[in-house]
């Protein structure tokens, strides 16, 4: 994987991140996982709920005391030292972007049983080798991030998931899941690219083919969680209210008393939002959000099979 293709949905320039960023973009980089009872937490921003997913996504790890965890697309390192806290095991952060990396380190490096390394998930074993090698670890987490990887990045990540787990290890994998066996039609509901060039993809891995891949590679698949209503369905509802009350005076002058961070945004910035925001839902009624747990058998070879 490129960094330089990356680093844009990342790096402030997008006016879909700085929109984000007024409205309380938390210290993560996912979505973030909405309960109901939980929506009046909004006036506080995006964070806790982008906490929340994050600890939605551990829990399915049953990670336990002395077991080591990597921590695929780690970010700024708030997941990685979660994992660490809630499970008691010791973490490997690994991130593609060196300014990532760093930022984590300085916010949680010195914490102990957790460490991070700058590395590309689809060549694990060539790009974190010094960290991590073959049955090395017991569990891998990778949360909102793989759909970055393209669909070769995303087979080979799934290998080499495979050979550095331990035979008994388990991988979950949370992730944007296209909901036929076409991934092309992305091109039909995101024709100015809008949320493609937002978020630096290609296309979202067909659910079916993700399963398959899996299998391919050795996997015993334990659970598959569908969290569309959860995450996309009211991330999007979210966006939809905002980005549409800010179309008038009086709607951008309620978001400046609740988010005062939103006054950065001019009234072409929010035009521009909307029909960005429009494109997402478009992309979110063809597409889901699925976390899935595979599980490397007790007596599975430390190679992948393709």
């Amino acid at each position: 994987m490129d960094p330089a293709a990356i680093r844009p949905a990342f790096d402030h320039s997008s006016i879909l991140f700085r929109g984000l960023e007024a409205l309380g973009w938390g210290p993560l980089l996912n979505l973030g996982y909405f309960r109901l009872l939980e929506l009046p937490l909004l006036v506080r921003g995006l964070g806790p709920f982008q906490q929340r997913l994050a600890r939605e996504s551990i829990a399915l790890l049953e990670a336990r005391p002395g077991k080591r965890v990597l921590d695929v697309g780690c970010g700024h390192g708030w997941t990685t030292s979660e994992i660490s806290s809630a499970t008691g095991a010791r973490v490997i952060g690994l991130d593609l972007l060196e300014e990532h990396v760093d930022l984590a380190r300085r916010r949680f490096g010195d914490r102990p049983g957790i460490e991070f390394a700058c590395g590309d998930a689809t060549r694990i074993l060539e790009s974190a080798g010094r960290q991590v090698g073959e049955a090395s670890v017991d569990r891998i987490h990778c949360l909102e991030a793989a759909f970055q990887f393209g669909p070769q990045g995303r087979r080979a990540f799934l290998a080499d998931a495979y050979t550095v787990l331990r035979p008994g290890g388990r991988l979950v994998l949370v992730d944007f899941t296209w909901r036929s066996d076409d991934p092309a039609e992305i091109e039909e509901c995101d024709d100015d690219g809008h949320v493609r060039g937002a978020w630096r993809f290609a296309d979202f891995e067909p659910l079916a083919r993700y399963r398959a891949t899996a299998k391919a590679c050795g996997f015993v698949e334990h659970r598959i969680v569908d969290w569309s209503v959860q995450v996309t369905g009211r991330f999007q509802k979210i966006g939809n209210v905002v980005v549409r009350s800010a179309q008038y005076s009086l709607g951008r002058a309620l978001l400046r008393l609740f988010r005062p961070g939103t006054a950065i945004m001019s009234p072409e910035d929010w035009r521009l939002l909307n029909a960005i925001v429009a494109a997402h839902d478009r992309v979110r009624r063809r597409s889901g959000y699925t976390a899935m747990v595979f599980d490397k058998p007790a007596d599975g070879a430390t190679s992948a099979r393709i």
